[in-house]
């Protein structure tokens, strides 16, 4: 049962860790006494100033990610500051991980940070944490999320678990306003992903009311939430709202000044309006079973999900990883049969060589000879790629010394892959001679280079980048 007053002081503590999660990643518990987290590597910490925060990073390549993060974080204090009419009383710490294996090895908080985690923000010192995780867009994102639960942090509870206590703070923000509200001003406003999250679940009627806002649909959900208040009462509304949240340390008595109605007559009025926004696309749509055949069946297998799908490039088999078994594995499916018993070639998470699959950034890539798979996966605390034989399960690791790799594809020729690989600030695209074991950097720049694909002749490499619009080259210039 939902419960407004809010009290629970072990699920407030969790909830204000502020942890930014992303599709596919798991809800966080405590962790159990005696499993410490496994230390790969010691970070010499150095720090910079700024006016309002202090900005812990390790190496060279920290240097950038630091001097970004103090740009990055000033400016959006000084939207929020301008939005909330409110100034921090604190100065926030803000550390920095080169790469999410680094991260995961963070002591700030207890708890493990699995693959979609993308930053947390702990209540007990006010901490901001988080990874670079090769996207200076994404980076820019995480870094203004985070800042806003900092701020919250100190707006309502003090900025400390210390002042929450001695002050006697009874109320809070449920998540899917905590994490809806950092979600709305970090993305600016509606962005296109919430937009088709939201269309999804409004058309296929389960997005829930406003009271039952949990997990991945926090973010999304809570996003919309703002949107429809700024569209409906305007933006200013919002600081209102969080205004009258901390004076009268009551939902519904804060929704009825802002709005006029509690949160439960709100929750219908804002459904209804999202249903006449988005039921009439109903009529353009088709549904998948319409017009594609499904290969799989959750209810059947009893997954959660079967995604990151790659079919052989004679077609006759499909890559893709599923949670049928309770990990993350990777199965092939016959597509002329699907009907046919799936087979594992790769059990994941339980296995130290297959730790993580990269989930959110899937590269499952096929031999030309769809013999073999490649993927790059989290391997005994690095990254690494595996080439696996389909039909056997046979296996042949390579390493590299890089931060993280992603989004593997293999040559037409079969002698080469290309993938993203980060190594400090920097997000490259390399190509790996299978045979010679000669790496080389194509790329080499400051810019995101994103998801490598061969040409079908094998003579160009198409890839992604934001060397337009980096966010990078604006804060240098």
């Amino acid at each position: 049962m939902f419960n407004r007053s809010y009290h629970s002081f072990a699920f407030f503590v969790l909830l204000l860790l502020g942890i930014g999660l992303f599709p596919g990643a798991p809800e966080l518990h405590a962790q159990q006494f005696g499993k410490n987290k496994v230390q790969y590597r010691t970070f010499a910490w150095k720090y910079i100033q700024s006016d309002h925060f202090d900005i812990y990073f390790y190496d060279s390549a920290g240097v950038t990610l630091g001097k970004f993060t103090a740009k990055v974080a000033e400016d959006a204090l000084q939207e929020l500051e301008d939005h909330w009419r409110y100034r921090i009383t604190n100065r926030i710490p803000i550390i920095i991980y080169n790469s999410h294996n680094d991260f995961q090895q963070t002591n700030v908080v207890s708890e493990f940070l699995p693959e979609g985690v993308g930053g947390v923000t702990e209540l007990f010192k006010n901490r901001v944490n988080l990874p670079f995780e090769g996207d200076w867009e994404k980076f820019r994102h995480v870094i203004h999320h985070e800042l806003v639960h900092a701020v919250l942090n100190d707006k309502f509870y003090g900025g400390s678990i210390q002042s929450l206590i001695s002050n006697n703070v009874r109320f809070m923000l449920p998540i899917w306003m905590n994490e809806g509200l950092a979600e709305y001003e970090s993305q600016g406003g509606y962005d296109i992903e919430t937009d088709m999250f939201v269309r999804d679940a409004v058309m296929g009627e389960y997005l829930p009311p406003l009271e039952y806002l949990d997990g991945y649909m926090a973010y999304r959900g809570g996003q919309a939430f703002y949107w429809y208040v700024e569209q409906t009462y305007g933006r200013e509304k919002i600081g209102e709202l969080l205004n009258r949240c901390k004076a009268t340390g009551d939902l519904d008595a804060a929704f009825k000044g802002a709005f006029g109605k509690n949160v439960e007559d709100f929750s219908e009025q804002w459904q209804y309006d999202l249903k006449k926004i988005y039921w009439p696309d109903i009529a353009d749509k088709k549904r998948p079973v319409d017009f594609a055949l499904k290969l799989t069946d959750h209810k059947r297998d009893e997954s959660f999900f079967n995604t990151s799908p790659s079919l052989s490039p004679n077609g006759d088999k499909l890559a893709f990883i599923s949670d049928r078994d309770g990990y993350r594995s990777v199965y092939i499916l016959d597509v002329a049969n699907p009907k046919k018993k799936i087979r594992q070639i790769v059990q994941g998470e339980e296995n130290v060589d297959f730790e993580e699959l990269h989930l959110i950034t899937p590269s499952i890539a096929w031999s030309p000879d769809s013999k073999s798979i490649s993927l790059a996966v989290k391997s005994k605390g690095h990254d690494a790629i595996f080439v696996i034989d389909a039909e056997n399960g046979d296996q042949k690791k390579y390493q590299f010394d890089l931060d993280a790799i992603y989004s593997v594809d293999w040559s037409p020729d079969g002698k080469r892959l290309t993938f993203q690989g980060i190594k400090g600030d920097k997000s490259d695209i390399y190509i790996y001679e299978i045979d010679g074991g000669k790496l080389t950097n194509l790329t080499n720049d400051i810019y995101s280079d994103t998801e490598p694909n061969w040409s079908q002749d094998g003579g160009l490499i198409y890839f992604l980048s934001d060397r337009r619009d980096n966010p990078i080259r604006q804060v240098n210039d």
